[in-house]
């Protein structure tokens, strides 16, 4: 197994209870093998009886341990989640986490898509989230614990009936992540993509309706490619580390990153020995650092509602809180006050989306500035602050 042969900690989460749904395949099941070699307790809430019973059989000998439980459910049905919150309410002293994993995938055209598979997309990648999250939250404030989603990167075409209702899932964990903040840690995971059996068959109705092939689509997508077992075991160790998501919006490869799994083609890049200008580097972060914060006294000084929008939209952009981001620019501009170059040269993909907030902020300017001289105005600062931090990550 992949943590073993890293000589990952076999306690990491002892003691702890997970719940995965559709745990009892593909990325599911490569999850709750890493949570039970890591000492977790699993629960594997799945529709399919044998696939489940296997899995828990699989895992338990492979550990030679009774770390997994099953329960069979249909999640789209409420009165079976009642049933799961009752046994594990009577079995187990605590739950520390749930895992959204289970999911249905109706690909095709709008007009293909039967009302039905809307029906049923709707009921388990966005209604059983809320349900569970309903059912359990009280259970888990009184010892606090961590509700994970598993989100898609939004509609694209012919897998509507898919993605909208699990792209919902981030907006759902971060108005969780609002309400409950003090008991409970929430934070969205996405696994990138996956050729598990579900994703083949769904790949071969997408690439039918744009007119190419399977293996056309698969090669066009072929750098976002992750193995199962490394998506799984991201699901796994990014639990170790939820305090530092709370909130956010993920990858299982920037999960296995932080934990030093795996290294990132930038990152071997950015080793690479080059020359620095550091007295250009060090105007241009100059200026659009103190661009930021400006910019973030004035959104302090908005009323509620203007302020609210504006900080949960950075946060959505960034991945990290306004008043986080704002502390980060400050120690980097102490160490660069003190020449420790590291931290600012490492910080590439901090400015990559900064860059990113302020080309989404245009977009947002197009469609609500209707004033043409304003709007010509804003969007020369705009690319102002977009072309200071290209300078900034071509020097760097």
């Amino acid at each position: 197994m992949f943590l073993e042969n890293n000589n990952y900690s076999k306690t990491a989460l002892l003691g702890k209870t997970v719940l995965i749904t559709g745990g009892g395949g593909g990325i599911g099941f490569e999850a709750s093998r890493a949570f039970s070699y890591m000492g977790a307790k699993v629960i594997i809430a799945e529709i399919d009886t044998l696939k489940g019973k296997q899995a828990q059989k699989l895992i338990n000998n492979e550990y030679k341990n009774e770390n997994v439980d099953f329960f069979q459910i249909d999640i789209s049905d409420e009165k079976q989640i009642d049933k799961l919150h009752e046994y594990i309410s009577n079995r187990y002293t605590k739950l520390d986490v749930i895992i959204n994993n289970a999911a249905v995938v109706p690909m095709g055209a709008i007009e293909a898509v039967s009302i039905s598979d809307w029906d049923l997309s709707y009921a388990v990648n966005l209604r059983a989230p809320v349900l569970l999250a309903q059912k359990f939250l009280p259970f888990m404030r009184n010892t606090g614990g961590i509700i994970v989603f598993v989100p898609s990167t939004g509609a694209q075409p012919f897998m509507g009936a898919y993605e909208i209702f699990k792209s919902a899932q981030v907006e759902l964990c971060n108005i969780i992540s609002e309400e409950v903040s003090e008991h409970i840690i929430t934070y969205s995971i996405a696994p990138g993509f996956v050729k598990t059996d579900t994703a083949v068959k769904a790949v071969e109705v997408v690439a039918s309706s744009m007119g190419i092939t399977s293996e056309d689509f698969f090669k066009a997508h072929e750098e976002y490619i992750l193995d199962a077992e490394l998506a799984g075991v991201g699901y796994a160790v990014s639990v170790v580390n939820a305090k530092k998501y709370n909130g956010l919006e993920i990858l299982s490869s920037q999960a296995l990153e932080d934990e030093g799994l795996i290294i990132s083609d930038a990152t071997k890049q950015d080793n690479i020995p080059h020359q620095v200008d550091y007295d250009r580097l060090i105007l241009l972060f100059t200026d659009i650092s103190n661009t930021f914060l400006d910019q973030y006294q004035s959104w302090q000084k908005k009323n509620l509602f203007q302020k609210q929008f504006i900080l949960s939209d950075f946060k959505k952009q960034m991945g990290i809180p306004a008043e986080s981001f704002k502390k980060q620019l400050e120690t980097l501009q102490s160490h660069i006050q003190n020449q420790k170059w590291d931290s600012l040269l490492n910080s590439k993909d901090m400015f990559i989306k900064w860059q990113s907030f302020y080309k989404h902020q245009k977009k947002l300017l197009q469609s609500y500035e209707k004033n043409a001289t304003q709007l010509a105005n804003d969007t020369k600062l705009l690319n102002s602050w977009i072309d200071t931090l290209q300078g900034i990550i071509d020097v760097i």
